[in-house]
C-alpha cells in the first residue's frame, strides 16, 4: 500500500466512533501497556508500587482500562522495544509520546491522534549553534529508536550522532557537555529548560510537526476502536490539557526528570560488523568472539544486552560520551586511546601484516615508498600507514573487505590488516594475494569503557580471566576462526 494512503487509513480509523467496548470475554483481563519511562510529560517513572509510571499517556490508558473494565499493568522497556512487544502480542498497548509515521504504521496500528508537538533543537545558552545547518560540525544527541534520531541521521547528518537509550540520558549528555546539541520534542525540551534554570534554549525554527498516537497490534482493531472513542472524549472534554498541565507542574521541580530503575537499562555494546573472528556475519546474524564476550559480561552485570552496530570510527566516541557502555571489535590498546577510554585487561594479541598482490616484489617497508597503501579507517593500521610509511597516498576504507577488493582491483599496492584477518584473506584468495615477510609489532586487544566506569571494567576483567583460565576464550577464537574460514571458502 502507498505509505501516504496507509497513514490516511490509520488516521481514518480514529474518526470512526464505535461503542467503547472490547471483546466481552476480555473484561477483567489485564491490559498490558508497554511504555518507556523517560518521555516526560507523557510517561515518566514514579517509583510507586503498583503504578510505577505517570504522565499524559498513563492518564489516557487508565481511562481506557476503566472504560473496558480491565486493570492496567505496565511493562517499562526501552523505547524501541515498544513496537516489537505490541507487534508480537506481548503487550496490548504501546505508549510514551509515540510519533505516528508511515514506516511505523507498516508494523503496528495507531490510534487517532491525541496530541501534536514539534521537533526542536536544544543548545546551551551562548552556543554558537544557531540553526539546523550549523549542526553539521557538532556532536548532536537524540533518543534511540525515535523519530528524532531518524531525522538526525537522515536529514541533519552532524559530525557525530550520539544515540542514547532514554531522554533522561540525552538531557544528561547536554548538561555534562558531552553533546553540543540535542534533537527532541517540544515539551521535553521546555521541561529541560525549566529544570536546568534556563541553562539551555530552543532554537527558533522547529524542525517538523509531529502527531502522537497509542500503538496497537494490527489484528487488535476492536481495542483500537474502543480506545479511539476514549481519546475523542479525552480531547473534547479538555481532560488532555488538564492532564498535560498537571504533569508539567508536577515535574517542574525535578532537576532532570524521574529516573528509570537501573535494572531495566540494557548493557549497550557498540561493535563494528566486519572484523573476524571478533565480529562478522553468518546467515544474516552477527556472531563472533566479541558478541559472545558481550553476552557473558552482560550476564555478569545482570543486565540485558543491547548490541549497537556502528562504523569503527564511532565506537570509541560513543563510549566516551556515554551513549554505549562498552566498545568492541578488536580494539587495540594504545596510550593515545587510553587517554580517552578505560580498557579491560587484554583478551587477545596479534601481529599486523601487510597484504600485497601475488605478483608483487616488495620485500621491505621502504619498497612501499611512493606507493598506494590502504587500511581500515580509524584503526592503528591506518595510523601506521599514515605516519610510519612514506606512501604516495593512503586510502582509508570502511572495512577490511573493501580494502582487499581495492588491492585485488589494483586501486592500492598494499593493505595493512591484523594478522587473523590477513591470514583469512590469503586463504580465500589463494594465488592472488600474499603477506609480505614483515610483521609489524604485535598489539593487545581490549574492550573499551567510559573513564570512571570501574564496575563494568571489573565485570569484563572477571569474565576474561574466568574464560581464559578454563580454556573457553581460546576455544572461542578457534571456533569463530574456523567458522569464518568455512564461510569465506564457500564465498567468492
Amino acid at each position: 500500500m502507498n505509505k501516504i494512503l496507509c497513514l490516511f487509513a490509520v488516521l481514518l480509523l480514529g474518526a470512526v466512533l464505535l461503542p467503547s467496548c472490547s471483546k466481552s470475554d476480555d473484561k477483567g483481563k489485564p491490559l498490558i501497556v508497554a511504555c518507556e519511562a523517560s518521555t516526560s510529560p507523557y510517561c515518566y517513572y514514579t517509583g510507586q508500587e503498583g503504578r510505577p509510571v505517570a504522565g499524559v499517556d498513563v492518564d489516557l490508558v487508565e481511562l481506557i482500562g476503566r472504560e473496558l473494565g480491565r486493570p492496567v499493568q505496565y511493562k517499562i522497556v526501552p523505547f524501541q522495544q515498544i513496537f516489537s512487544l505490541v507487534a508480537m502480542g506481548k503487550a496490548d498497548i504501546g505508549a510514551a509520546g509515540v510519533t505516528i509515521t508511515p514506516q511505523r504504521a507498516e508494523r503496528v496500528l495507531f490510534s487517532t491522534v491525541y496530541d501534536v508537538s514539534s521537533q526542536v533543537i536544544v543548545v546551551p545558552k551562548g552556543s554558537a549553534l544557531t540553526d539546523e545547518a550549523s549542526l553539521k560540525t557538532a556532536r548532536v544527541a537524540a533518543q534511540e529508536g525515535t523519530s528524532d534520531l531518524t531525522l538526525l541521521r537522515e536529514r541533519i547528518r552532524p559530525r557525530l550522532v550520539l544515540p542514547f537509550l532514554t531522554q533522561e540520558e540525552v538531557n544528561a549528555a547536554l548538561i555534562d557537555r558531552r553533546a553540543d546539541a540535542a534533537v527532541m520534542d517540544q515539551l521535553p525540551a521546555e521541561m529541560l529548560i525549566k529544570s536546568s534554570g534556563d541553562a539551555f534554549k530552543i532554537l527558533e525554527k522547529p524542525l517538523s510537526k509531529e502527531q502522537y498516537g497509542l500503538v496497537f497490534n494490527k489484528r487488535n482493531t476492536d481495542l483500537a476502536l474502543a480506545a479511539n472513542a476514549v481519546i475523542d472524549k479525552f480531547k473534547l472534554s479538555g481532560t488532555l490539557k488538564k492532564s498535560r498541565d498537571k504533569h508539567l507542574a508536577a515535574l517542574s521541580a525535578l532537576p532532570t526528570g524521574a529516573k528509570v530503575k537501573e535494572e531495566v537499562k540494557p548493557f549497550i555494546v557498540c561493535l563494528e560488523t566486519s572484523f573476524a573472528p571478533f565480529v562478522f556475519v553468518d546467515n544474516n546474524q552477527l556472531v563472533g568472539v566479541d558478541v559472545d564476550m558481550a553476552e557473558a559480561i552482560a550476564a555478569e552485570l545482570k543486565r540485558p544486552l543491547q548490541l549497537k552496530f556502528v562504523p569503527f570510527t564511532e565506537v570509541i566516541p560513543l563510549v566516551m560520551t556515554g551513549a554505549a557502555d562498552m566498545g568492541g571489535s578488536g580494539i587495540s590498546i594504545t596510550p593515545e586511546r587510553s587517554q580517552m577510554v578505560l580498557f579491560s585487561k587484554p583478551y587477545e594479541s596479534g601481529m599486523r601484516r601487510i597484504l600485497v598482490r601475488e605478483d608483487a616484489t616488495f620485500e621491505k617497508l621502504e619498497d612501499l615508498n611512493d606507493r598506494f597503501v590502504g587500511a581500515k579507517k580509524g584503526t592503528t593500521n591506518d595510523d601506521f600507514a599514515s605516519n610510519e610509511l612514506r606512501a604516495k597516498e593512503v586510502f582509508h576504507y570502511d572495512n577490511a573487505t573493501q580494502g582487499i577488493v581495492g588491492l585485488l582491483n589494483r586501486e592500492i599496492d598494499a593493505f595493512i590488516e591484523d594478522e587473523a584477518e590477513a591470514d583469512l584473506a590469503v586463504g580465500k584468495y589463494i594465488g592472488r594475494i600474499k603477506m609480505m615477510d614483515i610483521a609489524i609489532p604485535a598489539e593487545e586487544y581490549g574492550f573499551a569503557f567510559r573513564i570512571g566506569d570501574d564496575e563494568v571494567k571489573a565485570a569484563a576483567d572477571k569474565v576474561i580471566t574466568d574464560k581464559r583460565t578454563h580454556g573457553e576464550l581460546q576455544a572461542l577464537f578457534h571456533r569463530y576462526n574456523t567458522l569464518y574460514k568455512a564461510i569465506e571458502t564457500n564465498g567468492l
